[in-house]
């Protein structure tokens, strides 16, 4: 045990090996021990982490998007959202995004928190900002992006939630956060 938390000690990985280099993402091979000795290998997808916005129009509607997802062969409801480049500033990210999926720039864009997407087999870190003032501007997709924007209100995307219709994880948990009053200060996974 580390003393402090009751946990054992973290494991260190004795071998990491290159799988898979993407665009997106990559895919290491991590070798480590557990506590009895044995020899475990995971596959672990390796993401520079992404942003979601939460666009709060003046009224207190939601901005969302309804987009097609490939890897799911579905069109989902959720909030604007994007891969952050190499050393970018997540609030950059967060305008940038906002702007090119739902064709609005904010005089606002506040940090609500953090939160890992699937930790047990990625290190993703999903950003989250709330952004207001919101003021149109023409969409900017990029190649092959199929996006509708929509505008909801809070009742309505909670009773989207109740019925199991919004089934966006980092919707879900965006909407968590700010719905709870996450003020962005807390702890950074």
């Amino acid at each position: 045990m580390d003393g402090s938390s009751g946990l054992p000690p973290p494991r260190v990985a004795y071998d990491r090996t290159p799988i898979h280099r993407g665009s997106v993402f990559a895919v290491e091979r991590v070798t480590f021990r557990d506590d009895a000795g044995r020899v475990i290998v995971r596959d672990i997808v390796r993401h520079p982490g992404a942003v979601t916005v939460i666009p709060v129009r003046d009224d207190g509607s939601l901005v969302m998007i309804r987009n097609w997802r490939v890897a799911v062969g579905t069109w989902l409801d959720e909030f604007c959202a994007g891969k952050l480049e190499p050393s970018e500033d997540p609030a950059l990210a967060a305008a940038r995004e906002l702007e090119e999926e739902t064709g609005f720039t904010a005089a606002r864009i506040r940090p609500v928190g953090v939160f890992f997407t699937s930790p047990g087999f990625a290190d993703e870190r999903m950003y989250v900002f709330e952004a207001t003032g919101l003021t149109p501007v023409p969409q900017r997709l990029e190649v092959g992006e199929q996006i509708e924007v929509v505008t909801r209100s809070v009742e309505d995307l909670q009773g989207m939630i109740t019925r199991g219709e919004l089934v966006d994880g980092k919707t879900l948990g965006a909407f968590t956060l700010w719905k709870h009053g996450a003020s962005g200060t807390g702890a950074t996974p």
